[in-house]
């Protein structure tokens, strides 16, 4: 058997360094979890085990993603649902009328569809922003929410590739009218709890705390508001970016998407969810500074195709599906390879310590490499 182990010691240099105070990381391989590594402290003298939890972030949106293509999969809704014939407030627009492009754009926001959300080609702007809404106030999930749903277009429909953490926050709400059922709890009953995934808490109350990360470089630092490690945080489980869990989870909820692997999704829809639904529309991130001439993404997966400079680095192939997280997290998978990869840090991105250097990338070409000498 290929010993795929090796690649994961760079994990032990990034804590010697002080790159991150500690890290965990998980390799699935043909089938099976074949490797697995932890190195350095979770929190203040307390190291990381397999068994800790780290704050998601944003790979927090392929399990929100799931979970709405569980209810498309019980014929509740379809891809292709108006999201305002389902969340009438969408469609009801703070200030319509601010230009004669936002009245333009408006106008279309009844085409806007699940798939929209979930590949992020809605339109919608990226974060809610601090004149409508203030974390320091400590808004509920559903002030939050009431506010995405308020956000004008900034492009149409389908044009852009514009990453939406608004986007997720409205595609829960659909869950919740669609089915009748708390977002929270349909995601825990009909997804995690069916695939066996009882190490990813959707929000996690004080009984997890002897098994969370500290993420260190976290915003609003010291206040009863910061971001990922305060109780206030925990018990939003923001659909965009508040879930907990183990790299071992994660890669084996990423594994699932490959073929002939059991899922409470149907094989039909893992499959869509992992190839491109933008039809290659221009766009990125736009807090990364990060746009592509040709987008790619699926329902809630990144899809790599041939984008380069990535974080998945150069070697995986186009077929590879990913997304990462401003706490440190990163997990991708390969069908090609059959190779999938979770590695996760406790400090945040902030300072971009995976990306300059490239760390992820020179951690997911080594195995990659590793993959193709066994």
């Amino acid at each position: 058997m290929t010993d795929l182990s090796s690649p994961l010691h760079v994990i032990d240099e990034w804590v010697a360094e002080n790159v991150v105070r500690g890290a965990s990381a998980a390799v699935w391989h043909r089938g099976e979890i074949v490797a697995t590594r932890v190195a350095g402290l979770a929190r203040d003298d307390v190291p990381v085990s397999e068994g800790t939890l780290f704050a998601l972030a944003s790979v927090s949106k392929p399990i929100t993603a799931a979970a709405v293509m569980i209810a498309v999969d019980a014929g509740d809704l379809s891809l292709d649902t108006p999201v305002a014939s389902i969340v009438p407030e969408f469609g009801e627009v703070d200030d319509p009328l601010g230009s004669d492009v936002l009245f333009q754009l408006e106008a279309l926001r009844e085409r806007v569809t699940v798939r929209h959300l979930l590949c992020h080609t809605s339109g919608l702007p990226e974060n809610i922003g601090v004149k409508r809404i203030r974390m320091r106030d400590q808004p509920t999930l559903q002030q939050l929410t009431d506010a995405m749903c308020g956000l004008p277009l900034q492009s149409a429909p389908g044009e852009t590739l514009r990453y939406s953490n608004a986007g997720f926050g409205i595609a829960a709400r659909v869950i919740e009218r669609a089915t009748g059922t708390p977002f929270h709890a349909y995601a825990q009953r009909r997804l995690l709890e069916p695939a066996g995934l009882v190490e990813i808490a959707l929000r996690p109350d004080s009984s997890w705390d002897d098994r969370l990360a500290h993420t260190d470089d976290a915003a609003s630092i010291g206040t009863p508001f910061e971001r990922y490690n305060s109780a206030w945080w925990r018990n939003l489980g923001i659909p965009w970016g508040g879930f907990f869990g183990t790299p071992s989870a994660l890669v084996r909820f990423a594994a699932s998407f490959f073929p002939n692997q059991e899922s409470p999704l149907s094989a039909e829809t893992r499959a869509e969810m992992i190839v491109d639904q933008t039809g290659g529309a221009p766009g990125g991130v736009g807090s990364l500074g990060v746009h592509w001439e040709r987008g790619a993404w699926g329902l809630g997966w990144e899809v790599v195709s041939d984008k380069r400079n990535h974080w998945t680095g150069s070697l995986r192939s186009s077929q590879t599906f990913c997304h990462w997280g401003q706490s440190g997290t990163l997990v991708w998978a390969d069908p090609e390879r059959e190779l999938a990869l979770a590695v996760f840090g406790n400090r945040a991105v902030q300072r971009p310590w995976p990306l300059t250097p490239p760390r992820w990338a020179g951690l997911s070409d080594a195995l990659a490499s590793a993959a193709d000498a066994g």
